[in-house]
């Protein structure tokens, strides 16, 4: 699930704490992150929800064209 075409701002926690199990063991475990590692985990959740970033932006103010790079003609190798 993507938008490939823009990217936006949202709100997420900063410092989570996630509860699961593991698929064949049935084993809990807990997991608390911070920084990057919060985000993307959030990020991948909403995913497993159905959810896209469009749902969680703060409004239409908040949504950006995604900036495409290219590389230099003498870097593409020709």
């Amino acid at each position: 699930m993507s938008v490939p075409d823009l990217t936006g701002d949202v709100k997420r926690a900063t410092k989570i704490t996630v509860a699961g199990q593991l698929p064949l063991s049935g084993e809990r475990v807990l997991i608390t992150t911070d920084a990057f590692e919060a985000r993307a985990l959030q990020h991948e959740i909403d995913h497993c929800d159905g959810m896209l970033f469009l749902d969680r932006v703060t409004g239409a103010h908040a949504v950006y064209p995604r900036k495409v790079y290219l590389l230099p003609r003498d870097a593409e190798g020709g």
